[in-house]
């Protein structure tokens, strides 16, 4: 799910090293610090979630678009609400791409636990971003003994 898909470049080719129809999600604004559009993965249940990767849109070499910094939001039923991630030091904003094609791995330094993610580009001047990205984690069940 996103918030805003161009047709062409839309949320269903956004997975890490794929380069499928033009290799990205793309939102349709562009972005700035003002505007929140999101591409939101849906796992399903409870997943401990500890990686992100994200990677810009390489388009067969034509692409030029990259997210340079991004928020991450979670939701888990328990909470019914949607919470932005925070390192230790209570910053939001991590460390997105410096150009198309090397992927940047950001270990969450505070693990959370959640059924749906939000990668929300964010750029303190208006741009046109694209994405890839990947979770890693692993399934979450809390059992009571």
């Amino acid at each position: 799910m996103a918030s805003e898909v161009n047709v062409n470049v839309g949320d269903f080719k956004d997975r890490i090293r794929q380069e499928k129809n033009g290799g990205a999600w793309c939102p349709k604004a562009q972005i700035s610090s003002d505007i929140k559009e999101y591409l939101e993965v849906d796992l399903q249940k409870n997943h401990l979630m500890t990686w992100t990767e994200t990677q810009g849109r390489f388009g067969n070499g034509q692409g030029q678009e990259f997210t340079e910094a991004f928020l991450v939001e979670y939701w888990r039923s328990s909470l019914g609400q949607w919470i932005t991630y925070k390192d230790s030091r209570g910053e939001k904003v991590l460390t997105g791409n410096t150009n198309t094609y090397l992927v940047v791995r950001q270990r969450l330094e505070l693990p959370f636990v959640a059924s749906k993610v939000r990668f929300i580009p964010y750029s303190e001047h208006p741009r046109t971003v694209c994405m890839r990205v990947e979770l890693y984690g692993c399934p979450w069940e809390r059992k009571y003994s």
